[in-house]
This record gives C-alpha cells, structure tokens and sequence, in this order.
C-alpha cells in the first residue's frame, strides 16, 4: 500500500489507521474472497457515535449505556427515570460522533440481501438493503445492545416497515456504500450485478465435483482390502476338509483364533488341516482418477484466470515471465478495484475526521522480468535523471525516511564518539598536575573527620577554580573524575557554580546600568554587550543559559529584535 500527497504526518497517520486499526491489506483479501464466490462485493464504513438521552426538563444529558429506559418503536421515544429531576420523563435523543477511531468497522454486505434499482440510460444505480427479519425483531422489541449502535437512519426504517407492514428496506446514500463487481457483457439482463467469474465455468467445475465423488466411492470400497480365510483342500491323502467337518464349526474356529490373536499378539494357534489367505478388493490406486481430476483442476484454473503452473509451484524459469506478465494483465480489473476501495476508504475518513486529503493505492507487483528495470532505474537515480524515490520504491523503500534514519545514526555515532573522548581525557588528566588542587580538595573533603561546613567551604572554591581559573576543555573532565569519587561534592559544586553564574550574571548586569548612566559606556550596547562579557568570562553556558539570555536581551533592549534580524539576515544571504 502507496500512500502519496499531504505532509508525513498525515502519511504516517492514514498509514498507521490502514495498518494497525483496519488491517486494511487483511480486509482486501476478504473482499476478494467475496468477488470471487459472488461476482459482487458491497462495502460500507461504520463510524462510531455515542447515543446520548436529554431530559427536557431540566437539560442532564446522560449517556444511553447508563439510563434503564423503554423504547416505544412507534413514536421513537426513550422513556425512563431522571436522577436529577427524580420522575419518570420522556427524553430526548442526540447522537453525536465518537473519534475513536478503534471503533471504525469495514462492513461487508451479503448480497443476497442488497436490492439494485438501476437507470437503464444513465447507469445510476441505487442500493437498498433487505434488512434481516430477526435484526429488526430485536429492533423492534427494543433490545439495548443491538438499539444503542445501530444508526438511527436504519431504527427509522424499521419504524416506517411496521406501519406498512412489510420488510425493512434500508437505501444506502450514494457516497456511503461502494460496489465492487465483475464486469460483464453487454446486453445481459442482471440489472448492475456482475456476474461470479465461476459461472462461465461450472461445467468444468461440475466435472471436477463428478471425478471427487466417483474418487471419493472408491476410497470407501476398494481401498482396504477384504481378507479371508478358507481350508485348504490339498489336506492328508488328498481329502478335502469340509468333508469331514461342519463348515459352521470352521468359521466359529476360525473367529475364535482371530479373537485370541488380536488379545495376544505373541499366542500360538493349532489348526488340524492348513488354512488358506486371500485377499479381495484393493485396486483403489488403479481405480481412482487422479489423472483426470488434474487435468480438469488444470483447465479450470486457466479459464478462470489462473496459471495452473503458478498454483502448483512448477512454473519454469523460461516460462515465468511472461506467465505472471498474463496473470497480471488478466487480474487488472480487482487491482483498479483494490485501488478505488482504498482511496474511497482515505477519501470517507478525510471528510469524517477533517483529516488531510491523500492518494492511496496498491504498489505494482514486482516481477522476475523487472529485474534489469529496477537496474535501469537504480543508474537513472545516481546519473540524477529520475529521483531516487522513484528509484527505491519498487523495492519497498522510502529513501527520504531511509536519510533521516542515516541522519540519526550519524548523529548518535558522534555522540558516543565524543563521550568516549572525554572519558578518555578525564583519565589522561588523572596522571597530570592541572588537578592536583582539585584532587587536594578532594582528599580534604573525604579525610576523616571532615565536617558538613568543611565539605561546603571546600565545594566552594573548587567550584570558583573550576569556573574561573580551568579552561573550559578541561573542566568538564574534572567535573567527571569528582563525581566518580565524590558524588556528594560533585552537586555541591554543580550548585555553587550555578549560583556563581547568576551572581556574575546580575554584577554584571548593574555594573553596565551604572555605567550607561554615568555615560561611561557610551559605546557598549547595553544588554548585548554585557551578555557577551558574561560568555567570554564564563564559556560554559548551556541551552536554558542562552534561552535565559536571550529573554533578557529583549526585554532590556528594544532594539534587540532589529538586531536579531539583522544578524540572521546576513547568515542566510538575505542582506
């Protein structure tokens, strides 16, 4: 499934709805089932509403699923106890949309209850629905599970079939139901029905049904054998047994040894005179009509469409091509209709939920003899002829995803690239002297019998150290080794930096409103000049700092904004 036009996130939600919620491609294969069997397929969408029940009295509105009403089909009235009002009143109905869209349903229709009203010049077709006999009992009889979701529309025409007592017709508006059928031909008098693609051929089909049933009579008679046992005439001196003993007390023998043998497989039998075996029946593998039940399911799948090669998975290479080439030119008509149900699918949702407008359809099948195609198109793209999009798309790759997804993992690599660089540095600092007062103040903060106040004062002028006196390359690597052994002196020198920052950050600020109003500071552009002061001295701002900054310089300077603009400007070539 393609879809095209809007923004990504509109992709990407249509997308997600199709997929996840309707599991559309699933749906498809039902309505081709249905294409097949019938010939004719009628679906519809069901958006979900919420039933609600106003009191006219005093206006609570209360959701039908918590009111115990009565409903009268006759005058449509919901009648039940109002909480607020404490009686018995007859409430008013409101139906009102529902955006859940987990309760969106793909309908589809059985035929044999659609009726068809066709103009014979126009082709415009109606579609009414025969509503089902016991649906609109239960309607009728004011059942709550089947009357708070069914469409009040249908609940009307239940209402106007009882006064005219005759079956519940239901019309479809014209946008709401689409049909899909098999085209026929001309001058045939089915009023807008296809004709089932089986029906050109139940002669075959027919055929094939009458091998099943002769194959099916003789897998019941002729496939186990039938076995017996008889005494053998070639007895002592020629004699025949039977001569001298009664047939009856032969076959009794007979039974009784079969009995013991089947309770004892290992129990020797003695019999006076041999026996003999033979067996009768057995021929249902010469019998049955494998042969001409495979020919027939062959002739069958092609005229219906269907290379009996390609069903049975012996399609040979050589042949392969141009096999599938005829199978997708034969099917062409069910693919334009997977296409329009889709789109009409996207197009009913976009009015209903206000979504953004879209194309839907199916991507093209990709076959063995687009291999040099893809090829082709693939030199296209990088000779910058065709869009790589055009290019990746029969491979079922969006290649500006793709770059965004390559855009990250190079983004993440760089990340992790640089943490393990300063790691590195961290440990490389460990064997220099540039921290040995840093790691003093350590080792006086964790000696023994070291005081809160002893650990505060020392937090403090590591935290002064660090801010004013260390580069900035090299602070975020001692900041890491005194966290690794001293997380406690680690926040609290987080903190007295913090505080130190702001502390500068408001001298600073007065020191420039001093000086701009002795007129010392002519030159200086008040707040821009004092937060670039701040930045040399301090190097160390992270984004909340320079959002911080940025707020500041607006609302001090007036003339900020013109600045701004000016400097973006000449960045991006505009001046």
């Amino acid at each position: 499934m393609v879809i095209e036009g809007g923004s990504d996130d509109e992709q990407d939600k249509y997308k997600k709805f199709l997929n996840e919620k309707m599991h559309v491609m699933t749906q498809l294969a039902e309505i081709g089932d249905d294409f097949m069997a019938y010939g004719n397929c009628f679906i519809s969408l069901y958006f979900p509403f919420d039933r609600f029940l106003i009191c006219p009295d005093c206006y609570s509105v209360y959701h039908i699923e918590t009111v115990d009403y009565a409903f009268r089909l006759r005058d449509a009235q919901f009648s039940g106890y109002c909480p607020k009002c404490q009686r018995v009143v007859t409430f008013d109905r409101e139906d009102r949309r529902s955006p859940d869209l987990d309760r969106v349903k793909l309908i589809r229709w059985n035929p044999k209850y659609i009726r068809l009203r066709v103009h014979p010049i126009s082709g415009q077709i109606e579609y009414y629905l025969e509503m089902d006999p016991q649906f609109t009992r239960l309607l009728q009889e004011g059942n709550r599970f089947f009357l708070n979701q069914t469409p009040w529309s249908m609940i009307e025409a239940v209402r106007t079939s009882q006064r005219s007592e005759g079956n519940a017709i239901f019309k479809f508006k014209p946008e709401s139901i689409y049909h899909l059928k098999e085209p026929t031909l001309a001058g045939l008098l089915i009023r807008g029905w296809g004709i089932p693609p089986i029906m050109p051929n139940f002669k075959l089909a027919f055929y094939i049904q009458v091998l099943r049933r002769y194959d099916e009579a003789i897998a019941l008679d002729f496939i186990m054998p039938f076995r017996v046992l008889y005494p053998d005439q070639t007895g002592p001196a020629g004699q025949d047994p039977l001569a001298t003993m009664n047939t009856a007390n032969f076959v009794s023998a007979m039974q009784n040894m079969i009995d013991r043998k089947r309770k004892n497989i290992t129990d020797v039998q003695v019999s006076p005179f041999p026996i003999g075996y033979q067996m009768l029946g057995g021929e249902a593998k010469t019998l049955a009509p494998k042969e001409s039940i495979s020919l027939a399911i062959d002739e069958l799948l092609n005229a219906v469409g269907f290379p009996a090669e390609l069903y049975k998975g012996t399609l040979s290479i050589q042949a392969f091509p141009v096999a599938l080439r005829l199978f997708e030119k034969t099917w062409g008509s069910l693919v334009d209709g997977y296409n329009d149900i889709l789109q009409w699918l996207v197009t009913r949702m976009a009015r209903h939920f206000a979504w953004g407008e879209v194309n839907a359809k199916l991507r093209s099948v990709t076959l063995a003899d687009d291999i040099e195609r893809k090829a082709l198109a693939l030199q296209a793209a990088a000779g910058m002829d065709i869009s790589k999009g055009t290019a990746y798309r029969p491979l079922g790759i969006d290649y500006l995803r793709e770059q965004e997804k390559v855009v990250e993992e190079q983004a993440a690599i760089q990340r992790l690239q640089q943490e393990a660089m300063e790691e590195q540095q961290a440990q490389q600092l460990a064997g220099q002297g540039a921290d040995q007062s840093v790691m003093q103040g350590d080792m006086t903060a964790t000696a023994p019998g070291a005081t809160p106040g002893d650990v505060y004062e020392q937090a403090k002028s590591l935290a002064q150290q660090l801010l004013i006196q260390t580069p900035e390359t090299q602070r975020r690597g001692l900041l890491i080794k005194i966290k690794q052994s001293n997380p406690t002196l680690h926040a609290l020198v987080i903190q007295q930096m913090a505080d130190m920052r702001q502390q500068m950050a408001s001298q600073g600020q007065a020191q420039v409103m001093q000086q701009m109003k002795t007129g010392a500071a002519k030159d200086l552009p008040s707040a821009i000049g004092l937060d670039l002061l701040i930045n040399n001295q301090l190097m160390d701002y992270s984004q909340n700092d320079l959002r911080k900054i940025a707020h500041a310089i607006k609302r001090n300077d007036p003339c900020a904004k013109a600045a701004f603009h000016y400097v973006y400007s000449r960045l991006m070539g505009w001046e």
